[in-house]
C-alpha cells in the first residue's frame, strides 16, 4: 500500500494548496492512478479525511477487493449520504474541466440543488487538469512498468524488420508488429501503429495502407504497445536499399537534432530549451519550416500526456526534475518526397537522463 499512500497523500496536498473540501475524478486514467480499479464509468470523491469510489454493478465487487478506499454503487441517495457524512454546510468541490462533460456537469447542477435541501451549499471550481504534476513525476514501480513495456515494443520492431523486403505493405507490417507483440505479452497497442513508405513517411501520422515497399524505398516507423497499463513510443526511419541524396541528409540532420536536445535532459533545465535546441538546428540547416510538430511529450498511463516538448505552450517552463519520463523525437518532412522522424524515450535521473532504448 506504500505506493498508493503517497499518491493520495499527494492529492491531499493538492487538495489543501487549491483550499478545497472535495475533489471530483470522473476520467478512467486518474481513478486507476489513485485506486488500482481500472473501469469505463466511475466518480471518485476525495476529501480531506474521507474518499469514495462510486461505480455501478459491472464493477462493484472487483473494486470493492481492489480499490484502497471506500466503494459505493451510484445512487443519489448515497451521495447524498457521503456529502452530509462530512458533516459541513459548505462544501467547495473541484473538478477537471478537461475531463468533465456537459451531461457531468449538468448533474452536478442537480446535486448542488439536492444538497440545498439538506441544508449544504455546494459550490464548485473547474481546475484545468489538476492532477497532471501527481503523475508527472514517475515512481520506480512506474519507471520498471515502462522499461518493459519498451522491452516488448523493441523486439517487435526488431520482428517486423525482419519482415520488410520488396512487395510488403504498410497495413502487413503494421498487423505483424501487434500481433507479435500481443503473443509476446502486450495488453493492447499505446496507439494504432504507423508504417508509412516512400512518400507517405512525409506525412507524420499516416494511417498503414496499400502501399507496398520498393528498393531503394524509405520506411518511417513509430510503434508503441501497453504493458501492464502502461505504454511505450519509439520511432526510427529505415532505408531499403540505397537513399535518396536529400533523405539521407534529413537522417543526419534529425539524429544530430536528437542529440542537441538530449544534452539538455538534465534536472534543473527549462523544458523549451529541449525544443529549442533541436529546433534551432534543424533551422540552421535550413529545414525549420519542414520540422512542423513538438520535440516529444510524456509517457505514461497514456502515451500522450504531460509534460509537452515545446517552446510554446504552457510547459515551457517547466523545470526538469528526477522521474519524468518523455520523447525526443525531432523529424523533417517533406511532402512529395519523404520524411525521417527518431524517436526515443527516456526519464530524466539525478545525473542527466536514461535512455529507454539507448542499447539499440
Amino acid at each position: 500500500m506504500k505506493q498508493e499512500t503517497f499518491r493520495w497523500r499527494k492529492a491531499i496536498e493538492l487538495l489543501l494548496r487549491k483550499k478545497l473540501d472535495l475533489f471530483l475524478l470522473d476520467d478512467p486514467i486518474s481513478i486507476f492512478y489513485l485506486t488500482d480499479v481500472r473501469l469505463s464509468l466511475g466518480r471518485l470523491w476525495i476529501g480531506r479525511e474521507k474518499k469514495r469510489l462510486f461505480v455501478d454493478g459491472r464493477y462493484f465487487e472487483e473494486a470493492k477487493k481492489k480499490a484502497n478506499c471506500e466503494v459505493d454503487l451510484f445512487s443519489e441517495e448515497r451521495l447524498q449520504e457521503f456529502f452530509l457524512s462530512l458533516d459541513r454546510k459548505e462544501i467547495k468541490v473541484g473538478f477537471d474541466s478537461g475531463a468533465m462533460t456537459l451531461l457531468s456537469y449538468q448533474k452536478l447542477s442537480q446535486l448542488k440543488e439536492t444538497t440545498a435541501q439538506k441544508g449544504i451549499q455546494v459550490t464548485f471550481e473547474a481546475l484545468e487538469n489538476p492532477f497532471r504534476a501527481l503523475r508527472l513525476i514517475k515512481e520506480a514501480e512506474e519507471i520498471d512498468a515502462l522499461k518493459t513495456s519498451a522491452v516488448i515494443c523493441w523486439k517487435g520492431f526488431e520482428h517486423i524488420c525482419s519482415l520488410l523486403k520488396e512487395g510488403v505493405s504498410e497495413k502487413e507490417i503494421a498487423w505483424q508488429f501487434e500481433r507479435f507483440c500481443r503473443e509476446l505479452g502486450a495488453d493492447a497497442m499505446s496507439f494504432d501503429p504507423i508504417v508509412s513508405f516512400g512518400e507517405n513517411s512525409a506525412f507524420p501520422h499516416h494511417r498503414p495502407g496499400t502501399a507496398l515497399l520498393k528498393q531503394n524505398d524509405i520506411a518511417l516507423i513509430d510503434l508503441g504497445v501497453m504493458v501492464d497499463h502502461y505504454a511505450s513510443d519509439m520511432t526510427r526511419t529505415i532505408f531499403i536499399g540505397t537513399p535518396h541524396p536529400k533523405l539521407a541528409e534529413f537522417y543526419s540532420i534529425v539524429q544530430r537534432a536528437q542529440r542537441k536536445a538530449l544534452a539538455f535532459c538534465k534536472p534543473g533545465e527549462r523544458l523549451g530549451s529541449l525544443d529549442k535546441a533541436a529546433r534551432d538546428f534543424i533551422s540552421s540547416c535550413g529545414f525549420g519550416d519542414l520540422f512542423v510538430h513538438r520535440l516529444g511529450h510524456g509517457v505514461g498511463l497514456e502515451v500522450h500526456e504531460s509534460p509537452s516538448i515545446s517552446t510554446e505552450g504552457e510547459d515551457r517552463d517547466l523545470i526538469l526534475e528526477a522521474g519524468m519520463v518523455f520523447t525526443i523525437e525531432p523529424g523533417i518532412y517533406q511532402a512529395g518526397l519523404g520524411g525521417v522522424r527518431y524517436e526515443d524515450t527516456i526519464v530524466i535521473t539525478e545525473q542527466g537522463y536514461e535512455n529507454f532504448y539507448s542499447i539499440w
